[in-house]
Parts: structure tokens; C-alpha cells; sequence
């Protein structure tokens, strides 16, 4: 049986030790949305008035990326925010014996890249699209100006820094140890953390190929942690999405390593 929203939301609490999501789950996955749709569903907007919202949307740009292709590299400077509307991304960083690392994945309703923009220097990672994808930029000075103009702004940009530094140290530090079935498992329970996945959804719009690129495993290796997850109830696997049934056991698979 599938679980309930508040169900899910409490073994995502009690499983992987991260706050629940700010929005009730849905069931949905959206097959994507335009940038005033992306404002309506993003918290940090609510508190905007109408005009400002209005202001907002109209200095904000879309941009597409096509699947393998780069948002933004490592060593560039910044000059947006970025808001996922339709797509995947992954999110990679240049490990200290010189490979590629990947941190995780990127789903619809998601707000990144803040890190960069407030430390004015280099990126130290990359964005890279899993499948073809469209991103709302919000330029660095309007960017700057919610910043110092609108407190609740400022509150929810560092509280998201402060959050993903604790989804970092939880998820990612010890994930080179791991086995194959672990990493997949943890992959997912990146994609469900609010974090990535702001929307809360269940149903998560991505193929076994590409969380196997998030997880850092062959595909096959994925399929395989797949197939036991589904055989266990904890997860329907379906034609370019996966439904999540129960995620603290997921939690467990991961932190069992």
C-alpha cells in the first residue's frame, strides 16, 4: 500500500534525520511549469506583495540546457540564481585526487546556486543536465537587492545555506564507501530531501539511467538495487519515474552503507 503524504514526511524525518518538507508532498510530478508558476509554488516568495512579485517575474529569464550539456562550471563566476521549472540536474564537484564527485541530483520547484553568488568568487561546482531542461535566472543584482531590501529574503536564503551544508556533511561525506545498492539508496533519499526536492514530490521524474549517474553506479548495479526496493514495497519503479513508497527503510539501506 502506498504511504500517505504526512506518512512519508515522517519517515523522511525519523530515516534520514532531515526536517520534513515545507509543502504537503504531492503526487504529481510536474511535467513542468513556466516562471510565474515557479514564483507561485516557491516559499521564499509568498511574503512578496503582488507588485513585487510582478517586478520580480519580469526581470527573470529562461534558459534552456539540453541533456549532458553544462548550467554552469566549475571556476566561472556568477552572475544568476537559478530555479529548476522542467528537467534534472546533477550537481558535481572536483574531488581532491583530481576525479569528479557528484553531490546529487536537482528536481522542478528547486532554487540553487546562492552559495556562489554571495561569496562573489569562482564556482566550486558544476551543473549538469540529466535530460533536457528549462531554468528560470534571477540576475545577481536583482538578486542582491531582495537581499539587503527584504529580511524574510535574506532569512530563507540562509537558512537554505544552512541546510545544505547539513544535508552535505549527512549525505555525502562517507558516500565513496559505500556499495552499490547504499549509494543508490542514499541518491534517493537526496532526491526526496526538501532541499532538492522543495515540492515534495513522490513521484520523482527520473529514469534508472539517470540516478544511476547520480549515484555514481553502473546501471545495471542500479537496476539491481531497484528491483530489491520494489520486491520489498519501498518503491514502484515505473517508465521514466519512481514512485517512493516508504522512505525510512531506504534510509536505513543507506546508512547500513
Amino acid at each position: 500500500m502506498e504511504k500517505k503524504p504526512d506518512e512519508l514526511r515522517k519517515a523522511h524525518r525519523q530515516g534520514a534525520s532531515h526536517p520534513p518538507p515545507s509543502r504537503r508532498p504531492r503526487a504529481d510530478g510536474p511535467a513542468g511549469f513556466g516562471i510565474d508558476e515557479l514564483l507561485r509554488l516557491s516559499s521564499w516568495s509568498a511574503p512578496f506583495p503582488a507588485p513585487l512579485r510582478k517586478r520580480v517575474m519580469e526581470r527573470m529569464r529562461e534558459h534552456r540546457v539540453s541533456r549532458g550539456q553544462l548550467l554552469a562550471r566549475r571556476g566561472e563566476i556568477p552572475s544568476a540564481w537559478f530555479g529548476l521549472m522542467e528537467g534534472l540536474l546533477k550537481t558535481s564537484v572536483l574531488a581532491a585526487d583530481g576525479r569528479s564527485s557528484t553531490l546529487g541530483g536537482i528536481l522542478p520547484g528547486c532554487w540553487f546556486g546562492e552559495g556562489a553568488l554571495l561569496r562573489g568568487k569562482p564556482r566550486h561546482a558544476d551543473y549538469v543536465a540529466l535530460r533536457d531542461s528549462r531554468v528560470a535566472l534571477l540576475p545577481q543584482d536583482d538578486f542582491a537587492r531582495l537581499l539587503q531590501e527584504h529580511p524574510p529574503f535574506k532569512d530563507f536564503i540562509y537558512g537554505q545555506i544552512n541546510e545544505r551544508l547539513h544535508y552535505f556533511m549527512d549525505h555525502v561525506g562517507d558516500v565513496r564507501l559505500m556499495r552499490g545498492p547504499a549509494r543508490v539508496a542514499n541518491a534517493l533519499c537526496g532526491l526526496a530531501h526538501p532541499l532538492n526536492n522543495p515540492l515534495g514530490l513522490i513521484h520523482l521524474p527520473i529514469a534508472q539511467d539517470e540516478l544511476a549517474a547520480i549515484a555514481g553506479v553502473s546501471r545495471q548495479r542500479c537496476n539491481l538495487a531497484l528491483q530489491h526496493m520494489q520486491a520489498e514495497g519501498w518503491l514502484h519503479v515505473g517508465y521514466g519515474q519512481l514512485t517512493l513508497l516508504a522512505l525510512e527503510p531506504i534510509a536505513g539501506m543507506a546508512r547500513a552503507g
